[in-house]
């Protein structure tokens, strides 16, 4: 499975090398971004789109490894207390099959009947 995951990210890097090579002149135009709010005038430095492209796909990865982890750390934590949860139980479980069953204490309760 570690190949086939090597392999297809190499296909994908291949792929996408290939998309910049082919497309060089249009992703080389530069671009101004700018953000105009009430109190804010905001002008960047003219940028080629290639950049753009680079930095947005670089923060779509960030951003998902950060909700990865965040779930991660969430699940792990999870995990710790039900294994808390399951040793305790166990212990329980344990403790209640050394009780001998002869003791009244222990013997299962007659079903009560309906009474019409």
């Amino acid at each position: 499975m570690r190949y086939l995951k090597a392999a297809f990210l190499a296909i994908i890097f291949v792929i996408s090398m290939f998309f910049f090579v082919q497309n060089n002149i249009p992703l080389s135009t530069s671009v101004v971004l700018e953000l105009n709010l009430i109190a804010v005038d905001y002008v960047s430095i003219p940028l080629p789109v290639y950049m753009l492209v680079l930095v947005s796909f670089l923060l779509g990865v960030l951003f998902s490894l950060s909700l990865l982890l965040i779930d991660r750390i969430r699940l792990s934590l999870e995990l710790k207390s039900l294994r808390k949860k399951y040793s305790t139980l166990e212990d329980e479980a344990l403790a209640l099959r050394t009780l001998p069953l002869n003791q009244p204490e222990n013997q299962p309760s007659a079903p009560s009947e309906l009474g019409s």
